[in-house]
This record gives structure tokens, C-alpha cells and sequence, in this order.
């Protein structure tokens, strides 16, 4: 195996013999093969090792194990220490997930200290085949099934490719120690049941199963890459851009043969899994919405509209009497300023007669019921017709403010209409300029 694993070094992964990199040790027999693998041929890395205290005596041995391990092979070891089922009671997130968020996040934070651009783990074949057959389950796409990725960025897994038996034959052969970890043979975790009792089965049926397994996973990923390069493909026709949200024609992805495949392969990077309910909402009523944890998707007019999902933007300013400037929102001001005579009407400005004003004014969010009497219209209009009018999409509509009078009348819907009561007449004694500045 040490010939094997050399020349794989060297023909896929020669910048790791020019610089430091982070090999993960947990103690167990994958990643001490590893550490000893590659020590027979640089000896420019570091070892880093997670404590999740999950075994009481057994992690602080294992932690120890390691410590000791590369003292004897003068490496440099880094190591931390987390109390994982504290954490995962406050996160209510299984305890397997818990401890792979808290290593990665080490790791990245060691690299970014310590300058290192690679994090090496030892993850390998059947380790892939038991990912398999856990996002198989949970009913994966392509990308779930093909395993776990050789090279993520700055993951690395240059085991992906071995078996677990080569492994394990290596370390008995050459007398390597290392700590076994006896919850690998309890059947509570699914990837541990899978691991137990369905991989040997399957073994038993097929003598070459995992073999063959290793070329379907080649031929999966083979297969994925025409699958992006359709999907990109379709992203430049379907999809166009308006500051951070991403815009879906329609008319264009209801036209074509790969609407479902191309909708999965968009929006399952952005959480969402309801596709029942994202298949039709192109055909749902204006408004319809349907959120994941991070976005929210919505029907806008001919546009299917992904966005990012942030905390409305709650405006309830006061104002007691005219100030030179006042400043809401993260860069916005509004200004009152005398004025000899009518300013023309802009989205940012207008004029209104200062004797119809009742102080205190209030400047706020569009509410439902709101109503007011566009200038060069006839008669009233709810404002959120109004908006729907000009295109402003149901998610939108409800940032937008309106400045409003002492006696609850709405006297300007910000930045696009003045209401008529407010103009300035032949008869109006005192102007003042009303403007928004978005700094």
C-alpha cells in the first residue's frame, strides 16, 4: 500500500510535498495509516485532533493517544476541546451533525491562524459507501450519491479512493497502533447500521461489490458533470439578476422539458425541499411564497424571485416638529427645508403646503387599509393596489414607507407619490420641501 499511496501522492497531489497542510488525526486506524503515510514523505504538516468528551475517560485517552503520538514523530499538535452534548442540546441537531459542525469549524479556524491552505482528512472508500446508502435513504439526488468528495476546496481526502480493508492491513502488517472506538460497533447511528450489517451483506451476495461500487461511483460522477454543464447552460437563458435577487423567467422554464431538473438543481443549494409546492408555484397567484431556512422564493408578475431571507425593515419615526435631518434606516435621511416656490415633483422630493401639515408627522411602513389621493389621479387608491400597480411584488410592498399627518392621512407614499390634499395651492402661505436622501 505505501507505493500505492506514494504515487497517488504524486500524481494528484505534488503541492502537498511543497507546503504545510493539516492532517486530521481522531486516533482511530484511517487517520494514524494516514499520519504514517505521510510521514514517509514530508514531514511539513500538523496534526489536529476534536475532544467531543462523548466517552468520558475514552475521549481524553484517545486526545492523549494522538498528543503522544506526535511527540514521538516531532509534529506539531493542535487539539480542542468541546462539551458536544451540551451543544447539541442547545442546537437540537442529532449528535453525529453537531460534531462534524464543531471540527470543521476548528480546522477552518486553525487554518486561517496558522496560514495552511489544505486540511486533510482520512476519510475513505467505505466511508463514501455508507454516505451512499444514508443520502439514498433521505431520498438524495445525483451529488448525494456519489460519496463523499475527494476535493472540496480546501478538504482534502486523499484516502477516497482505498478501502478500508487495504488500510487495516497496512496498520496490522506494519505493527502501527491506534485506538478503536467502541461506539463504531454499536448500531444506534444509521451510518454505523449500514457499516455492520448491510455493507457485509451485500458483500456476502456480491463478492466484488465494493469494487464495482467504486465504478459506479466514477461513472455517477461522470455522468454529473454533463448535468452541470446543461444546468449552467440553462442558468444563462433562464435566469437574470436585480442587486441580490435571482430572477426566473417564467414563461422561458415552463417551455422547457427540464423545468423540475433544472428548479432541483438551483434551489436545493438555498434549502429547499418542498417541490410538490415549488412545481406549481409558477402557476400560483401573484404573492405566493415559500420559504427554507435561508431564502425565500416567490411569484413577482412574470418572474419566479429568490431572495435572501432578511428580517424586514421595521420603520416607526416620529416627528415632532420640521428638523433640518433626520436619519432612518441604515443610510437614509429626510430633510424639511423652506422653500420661495414649488419645487417640480421628483421620486425624492416634493412640495406641500405647511399650514395642511399636523405635527406630530409619523414616517412608517405601508400598512393594509392605507389609502391615499394620488396627485394627477382621480379619487382615492389603497396604496398596496397602488404599488401592485407600479410592479412592486407582495414582499416588497410592505418595506415601503409613507409619511403621514397628525390626523392619520397619508401625505406622501416615499420616494414615488404625493397626496393631492397636501399640494401646494395659489392660496398656500408657506412652502416647505420634503426630501429623501439615500446616502
Amino acid at each position: 500500500m505505501l507505493s500505492k499511496f506514494q504515487s497517488h501522492i504524486k500524481s494528484n497531489y505534488s503541492f502537498l510535498l511543497k507546503q504545510r497542510f493539516i492532517l486530521c488525526c481522531s486516533g482511530g486506524v484511517d487517520s494514524v495509516v494516514l499520519l504514517h503515510l505521510f510521514k514517509s514523505m514530508t514531514t511539513d504538516f500538523v496534526v489536529a485532533h476534536c475532544n467531543y468528551n462523548l466517552r468520558k475517560d475514552f475521549s481524553n485517552t484517545d486526545e492523549q493517544f494522538v498528543k503522544d503520538l506526535c511527540e514521538k514523530e516531532n509534529l506539531k499538535f493542535y487539539s480542542k476541546s468541546f462539551d458536544a452534548l451540551k451543544i447539541k442540546k442547545k442546537l437540537k441537531k442529532s449528535t453525529q451533525v453537531v460534531a462534524r459542525e464543531l471540527r470543521y469549524e476548528f480546522f477552518e479556524d486553525l487554518s486561517k491562524k496558522n496560514n495552511i491552505n489544505y486540511i486533510l482528512t482520512a476519510h475513505h472508500m467505505n466511508d463514501s459507501m455508507e454516505s451512499f446508502f444514508i443520502n439514498l435513504s433521505r431520498g438524495s439526488g445525483i451529488d448525494g450519491l456519489i460519496g463523499i468528495p475527494e476535493n472540496n476546496g480546501k478538504i482534502l481526502r486523499p484516502f477516497i479512493n482505498f478501502e478500508k480493508t487495504e488500510i487495516l492491513k497496512y496498520a496490522k502488517k506494519n505493527k502501527i497502533k491506534w485506538r478503536e472506538d467502541a461506539s463504531n460497533q454499536s448500531n444506534i447511528y444509521l451510518r454505523n447500521k449500514i457499516r455492520n450489517e448491510l455493507v457485509p451483506l451485500l458483500n456476502s451476495l456480491e463478492g466484488n461489490f465494493t469494487k464495482n461500487f467504486q465504478k459506479s461511483i466514477r461513472y455517477l460522477k461522470l455522468s454529473n458533470l454533463l448535468i452541470y454543464d446543461k444546468i449552467e447552460e440553462l442558468m444563462k437563458e433562464y435566469i437574470s439578476y436585480d442587486k441580490n435577487d435571482i430572477l426566473i423567467n417564467i414563461k422561458k422554464l415552463n417551455s422547457s422539458a427540464h423545468k423540475e431538473a433544472f428548479l432541483y438543481y438551483l434551489l436545493r443549494n438555498y434549502g429547499f425541499n418542498d417541490w410538490d409546492k415549488i412545481l406549481l408555484l409558477d402557476q400560483a397567484e401573484r404573492g405566493k411564497k415559500i420559504y427554507s431556512n435561508t431564502h425565500i422564493l416567490f411569484k413577482s408578475f412574470e418572474k419566479l424571485v429568490l431572495r435572501k431571507k432578511i428580517q424586514n425593515n421595521v420603520v416607526e419615526i416620529t416627528l415632532d416638529k420640521p428638523s433640518k435631518e433626520i436619519k432612518f434606516g441604515n443610510s437614509s435621511t429626510i430633510r424639511f427645508q423652506s422653500a420661495e416656490t414649488v419645487s417640480k415633483n421628483k421620486a425624492n422630493l416634493i412640495s406641500v403646503d405647511f399650514n395642511k401639515l399636523l405635527f406630530p408627522l409619523k414616517l412608517r411602513n405601508v400598512k393594509n387599509g392605507d389609502y391615499f389621493f394620488p396627485i394627477g389621479m382621480v379619487g382615492k387608491k389603497k396604496v398596496v393596489k397602488f404599488l401592485k400597480d407600479r410592479k412592486i411584488n407582495s414582499v416588497d410592498k410592505f418595506n415601503k414607507l409613507v409619511l403621514v399627518n397628525g390626523d392619520d392621512e397619508i401625505i406622501w407614499v416615499v420616494g414615488m407619490r404625493l397626496d393631492r390634499r397636501f399640494s401646494v395651492s395659489g392660496g398656500s402661505k408657506k412652502i416647505i420641501d420634503i426630501k429623501i436622501d439615500n446616502d
